[in-house]
């Protein structure tokens, strides 16, 4: 074993004697006295920590003797009063307070002078995909498709029922959602 293991084996033998065999006495004056046990009176059982003295009275303990035969010194317990008795004031003027109110460095948002308008409605987004595209007598075909319905798209036409073909014209699309007759466009690709 190496040297710094002999010392600390040394060490802790030390400190194992010390714990056995080393004074044990209390520090402190000499003359503490031993208060012994009060046995609970019959009948009191289940009801110890209930007193039957009138609410005028407070408690007493017995009293304990020292072995010279002196009498020791008294304990009683007072009987606690109400904080809001005590202090009628503190009760009112913390009954509501919030104790953990949220705190942010953000500042508070203006006030609005009027009431905001709801934004106008919007068309939804188009449900068709650009599938193709073909030039036929002199016209654009567009085919699309929504979900797995494929649609041949002619201007001037109704898809679904509620989307009519303004114009195609390469590179664009444009449809007119009809409950709110707002123009939405698709992009289809150049001209070739």
């Amino acid at each position: 074993m190496s040297r710094r293991r002999w010392l600390l084996l040394a060490l802790l033998l030390i400190a194992a004697w010390l714990a056995l065999f080393g004074d044990k006495t209390p520090y402190g004056p000499a003359d503490t006295q031993v208060v012994p046990a009060t046995m609970p009176r019959a009948g009191s059982g289940a009801g110890a920590g209930v007193s039957s003295r009138p609410s005028g009275e407070t408690p007493r303990a017995p009293e304990a003797t020292s072995p010279a035969g002196k009498a020791s010194v008294q304990l009683a317990v007072a009987a606690l009063i109400p904080r809001d008795q005590l202090i009628p004031e503190h009760a009112e003027q913390h009954a509501n307070r919030d104790l953990f109110p949220a705190l942010t460095w953000i500042p508070p948002p203006p006030k609005p002078d009027k009431p905001l308008k709801p934004p106008p409605p919007m068309a939804p987004p188009l449900p068709f995909v650009y599938l193709g595209k073909k030039f036929e007598e002199g016209q654009w075909e567009a085919y699309l498709g929504s979900g797995e319905d494929v649609f041949i798209a002619r201007e001037g036409m109704t898809l679904a029922g509620i989307y009519r073909v303004r114009s195609i014209q390469p590179p664009t699309m444009t449809l007119v959602y009809l409950p709110l007759k707002q123009s939405q466009t698709i992009s289809i690709g150049g001209s070739q």
